[in-house]
């Protein structure tokens, strides 16, 4: 026998939590008998008439004295057999049968779905293979503990709840903290972005600047290469043509100096001749004085003169096609020299070209760097602007 109702039952405690009773009789015990133990312990909330291990019936304390109480109750049935009693003879209601494990509250649902006036009766209960009664009033107090429990439980998780609501207000606002944080750095890091994509696209027009600029230097290499290769030929054949003119010049200057020096014969010559022309005439002085000496002498002076005059005459000759030679050597000096020239003002255009070249692309260069100084600044300025925002 267990009368203790444990006060630390659990919001899921079931019908073996429970204290119980475990007075048995058989069919043939003596009513008298139940009724002095009934007297000696007023705690029994009935009996289990069983047969073995099968249940014949049971009748709470409260019906059995009920029973007995009735005209002629006492008389009749006390001094017979339990089993003749009508509750256990013939119930109008059999006895509620649970399993241990049954909840309490469920326990109680079964409990109320019997009719009013049996709505208190004990249950039995089924533990393994020993059967016992649970009064219906213990099974109330633990449905009471039990919903004060889950009440508790409740108000616990109530009171948990408005702490997490708390927290979870103070969350929401931290989020939205957070939030607007974001949103500011999400602006910012818009801004970054367009900033960024503002110097992509400016490093993108600089790059397709730069492949133009290459497209032109590569262009202007190949104009450079070209004019210089051309210069270059040209320079060889004009250094060629000049050494050629000054090969010819020399050779004219070689001739030149020939000539001279038969102008300088034919000049001795004359001068010798001139002599002997004088020496002829003082002669032709002297035979003329001398009127009376031979003729001979006079035909051997003339003779002479004749002979000096064709000397004088072939040195004409010589003399005029000597200056003949030098007129023809004059002028293929003065051609010489004119092809020169017009050489060397060749080569000055092309030198001139490749100079003027050289400046553009120098020009190009300068323009470039200032660009390229102008967007880094711009870019520098752009960043600027974003650490700023």
């Amino acid at each position: 026998m267990n009368e203790t109702v444990n006060s630390q039952l659990s919001a899921a405690a079931t019908l073996d939590d429970l204290p119980y009773f475990s007075y048995q009789v058989s069919p043939e015990t003596i009513s008298e008998e139940v009724a002095d133990e009934f007297q000696r312990h007023p705690e029994l909330p009935g009996v289990l008439v069983v047969a073995g291990n099968r249940v014949i019936g049971m009748i709470s304390k409260v019906k059995f004295f009920e029973r007995m109480s009735k005209q002629f109750g006492r008389d009749l049935y006390l001094p017979r057999p339990i089993k003749l009693i009508p509750e256990i003879a013939h119930p109008q209601v059999l006895p509620l049968v649970l399993m241990a494990q049954t909840s309490v509250e469920e326990a109680v649902e079964c409990a109320l779905e019997r009719p009013p006036n049996y709505v208190y009766e004990p249950v039995v209960v089924r533990k393994g293979k020993q059967l016992v009664l649970v009064d219906m009033r213990v099974i109330l107090i633990a449905q009471a503990q039990v919903l004060s429990k889950k009440n508790l439980f409740i108000q616990q998780q109530h009171l948990h709840t408005q702490q997490l609501l708390e927290k979870l207000k103070v969350e929401k606002e931290r989020n939205q903290d957070y939030a607007k944080r974001l949103e500011s750095e999400l602006a910012r890091t818009q801004q970054m972005n367009e900033a960024l994509e503002q110097q992509e696209r400016s490093v993108r027009e600089q790059a397709e600047r730069i492949a133009q600029l290459n497209q032109r230097f590569i262009s202007i290499s190949q104009v450079l290469s070209q004019r210089g290769q051309k210069a270059f030929q040209e320079t060889f054949m004009g250094v060629n043509q000049i050494t050629c003119h000054t090969a010819e010049v020399y050779r004219l200057s070689e001739r030149l100096k020939q000539d001279v020096e038969i102008i300088d014969q034919a000049t001795y010559q004359i001068a010798q001749i001139t002599r002997q022309v004088k020496h002829l005439a003082v002669q032709a002085g002297l035979i003329a004085s001398r009127s009376g000496q031979q003729m001979a002498n006079f035909d051997f002076i003339s003779e002479a003169i004749n002979k000096l005059a064709n000397q004088v005459v072939l040195a004409n000759q010589q003399v005029e096609e000597m200056a003949n030679h030098f007129r023809h050597h004059i002028r293929e000096v003065v051609q010489s020299t004119a092809s020169g020239e017009k050489i060397a003002r060749s080569l000055l255009t092309q030198v001139e070209q490749t100079q003027q070249a050289i400046q553009e692309l120098q020009a190009l260069l300068n323009a470039e760097e200032e660009t390229t100084a102008s967007n880094e600044a711009n870019e520098s300025n752009a960043m600027a602007v974003a650490a700023v925002a």
